[in-house]
């Protein structure tokens, strides 16, 4: 992301909708981005984390009937990787300790919003680690996949050496010492594959070789190879992992023509031979493509571990000849209920797995239900007998929390066998989902409110100005002014920095507001009077938006500098809209009446953010950064962009799409009516209002 306002996906349960919006008034404060929603019910829950991918979920342990032991259950039983943390009136050990027991994060007092800050971004940030070990854990197993590839389908003599011993060798090199297997070269030293005339001064260079490591380096030599002849080669040694330990990569190449590559085919048989079903190399392989693309692209499936009940029984009732009867006909079965996307595999002597993909808990368990019925109602006939089976079949989803096919797999086993600790089921023919058994550093606030006195009386804020551009042809420039401060420290806060934060009074925050307008009427003024048709937004913070005379001094501040109504536009931004909700509906309408427009900026992140909008008198609407960010990554932010757009068109408000990075992000808001557009693809923000808006209009 461009911005450290990343976008959090938050899930709460809360007795009111006011403990809602404090929590995600609660998240915007510490700069992250909120989409929210509001669960009602379990099967909202169930519902949200189907079609969805959520960070966190905060609740009250005990709201509208829902037990947070059920949003735990729901949680693990779809395999989905949400922190939960639980907020109560009081907490005591006993709580916490049974709460983290049945796999919440923690439990904190729902008044401490400080310690629940901190805990929240706890948990965000071992979130964020877990998700990308498992995206580099399928990265790094590409990565092997690719290597060995390449290594076997090398025209160059590549060889991997620990302690001067042979541990790996591909094709290209047995082919060029005349062995067979890999297995003849084990345990072999290099120094065999020299020749007897060159192998002193081979063993002066893996001396001075080793003592430089690090190093790639390089050596002509003769080789020999099993038949004795000689052949010059050039060896370049370079330090490698294989098999996960450090050693030495040997890559050999001779004054030989390889031009002609013998492509040798390999002909791996990907059938299970008595029920012409998949085998387990091939299942294993499809198996890892598909938690691949789980994690990678958010593709989700269930794997079906699929055990004949007491399969050795039947064996020694029947014989073992009739055993294989038994099961190939139990893999027509069950062929016959697949669908041509489904990996139906044998993978040993009774144990079938099926994999089917975009399948979904529910779904998942009614196909187990509907093949383990199957199995049960089948009739094979054995000579002069008929013989009936039963199967416990263990499922275990494919989901973006999935890492390692072995794991998945491993999982389904375990919830076959768990399907004989179920009542009714000691006997097997039952199917059960796996289910997982569980077990920042404080910010320093520093003395700003000197520094910003300071800066008031000094005229030592900056002031920034980006332009936004018509999306819809309009001739009128438009610029927003943005604040900066350089602080005492070195660093260069933003005016978020300061007007956000709790340790400034609110009488300072509406001072440095009215230095902002005084200073940026009288710039756009000056502009103005060289011809521009120049329009400049400015921002104000909540503690201006409780001022009551503001709008009156306001009137005042543009008819100074001689600007015509409608010029300036106030903004303030959707949380602090929400929180002080009259005080801004009288400021906004107070604007109104003095024929001054007003903006409503970071829309669409509250709980239900239209009906905010209908209190307000604003005539644009800047939808939050995070929507543009989202744009060309996640394709349900497109279309709740979209939905969001489309209705303050019919509320006939003028939308502003800000961050926009790219021409792809143009031409798709562009379709979907934007008004202005504002980001670092048009220009970063500049200390002059020096945007050529021309260049636009003959465009």
């Amino acid at each position: 992301m461009s911005t450290s306002r990343d976008t959090l996906h938050l899930l709460l349960l809360t007795e009111t909708q006011n403990d809602a919006e404090s929590l995600v008034s609660l998240m915007r404060n510490s700069g992250s981005a909120t989409r929210a929603h509001q669960i009602t019910s379990l099967a909202d829950l169930n519902e949200q984390l189907q079609e969805k991918s959520w960070d966190l979920l905060v609740a009250q342990p005990d709201v509208n009937g829902i037990g947070y032991d059920d949003l735990l259950k729901q949680i693990k039983r779809l395999n989905k990787d949400l922190p939960v943390i639980l907020i109560t009136e009081d907490v005591d050990a006993m709580i916490m300790e049974a709460a983290i027991k049945r796999g919440a994060c923690t439990v904190v007092p729902i008044d401490e919003s400080n310690l629940l800050l901190l805990v929240i971004q706890r948990e965000l940030r071992h979130l964020r680690t877990r998700r990308e070990l498992r995206t580099l854990e399928v990265r790094i197993r590409d990565a092997e996949k690719r290597c060995q590839n390449l290594l076997e389908s090398s025209k160059d003599a590549v060889a991997y050496i620990h302690d001067g011993m042979h541990v790996y060798a591909n094709q290209a090199y047995l082919e060029l010492f005349g062995y067979a297997s890999v297995e003849e070269l084990e345990g072999m030293p290099i120094m065999d594959m020299v020749d007897s005339s060159g192998q002193a001064g081979f063993k002066s260079f893996l001396k001075t070789y080793h003592a430089e490591q690090g190093s790639s380096q390089e050596l002509k030599t003769t080789g020999i190879n099993d038949k004795g002849h000689t052949f010059p080669m050039l060896m370049t040694f370079s330090a490698a992992t294989y098999g996960d330990e450090r050693c030495t990569q040997v890559v050999i190449r001779t004054n030989a023509d390889n031009s002609e590559l013998e492509a040798k085919l390999k002909e791996i048989s990907s059938r299970d031979l008595m029920t012409g079903l998949y085998n387990k190399p091939y299942f294993n392989a499809r198996l890892e493509e598909a938690v691949d693309s789980a994690v990678l692209k958010g593709a989700k499936g269930a794997v079906l571990y699929i055990n004949i009940d007491h399969f050795g029984k039947i064996k020694s009732e029947i014989g073992i000849s009739n055993a294989d009867t038994v099961i190939s006909e139990i893999g027509n079965c069950l062929k016959a209920q697949i669908n041509e996307k489904d990996v139906l595999a044998r993978i040993g002597e009774d144990i079938f797995t099926c994999m089917r993909m975009g399948a979904d808990a529910e779904s998942a368990l009614q196909f187990g239900e509907r093949l383990r019925d199957k199995i049960e109602h089948l009739l094979i006939d054995i000579g002069n007998r008929t013989v009936t089976v039963t199967a416990s079949i263990g499922l275990s989803l494919i989901t973006e929390n999935s890492s390692r096919p072995e794991d998945i797999l491993q999982q389904s086993h375990h919830a076959s066998d768990d399907v004989r600790k179920q009542a009714g089921h000691e006997r097997g023919n039952g199917v059960h989902l796996f289910l997982p058994k569980e077990m920042d550093e404080p910010q320093q606030s520093s003395n700003l409110q000197q520094t910003l006195t300071d800066a008031i009386r000094n005229n030592s804020f900056r002031l920034l100005f980006q332009p936004m551009i018509s999306l819809r042809g309009e001739e009128t420039e438009h610029y927003e002014t943005l604040l900066r401060l350089h602080h005492p420290n070195g660093d260069e806060l933003s005016g978020g920095d300061f007007l956000n934060n709790t340790d400034i009074s609110d009488d300072l925050k509406r001072k440095i507001d009215r230095w902002v307008i005084l200073h940026t009427t009288k710039l756009l003024g000056e502009h103005r009077a060289k011809g521009h048709n120049t329009r400049m937004f400015i921002n104000l913070s909540a503690a201006s938006l409780a001022d009551d005379t503001l709008p009156g001094w306001i009137g005042v501040a543009i008819n100074a500098a001689k600007l015509p109504k409608g010029s300036v536009i106030f903004q303030f931004n959707e949380e602090d809209a929400s929180r002080l909700l009259k005080q801004t509906q009288q400021f906004s309408h107070s604007l109104m009446e003095k024929g001054i427009p007003a903006a409503l900026s970071r829309f669409g992140c509250a709980l239900n953010p239209m009906q905010t909008l209908k209190h307000l008198a604003v005539d644009y609407v800047k939808v939050d950064g995070s929507f543009t960010q989202e744009l060309g990554q996640n394709p349900e932010a497109q279309k709740h962009l979209k939905a969001l757009l489309e209705g303050l068109h019919e509320e006939e408000k003028r939308t502003i799409v800000p961050l926009v990075e790219s021409a792809n992000s143009v031409a798709s808001l562009w379709q979907l009516g934007v008004h202005f557009i504002q980001g670092y693809y048009v220009q970063p923000p500049q200390s002059a209002m020096s945007y050529n808006f021309s260049d636009e209009n003959e465009e």
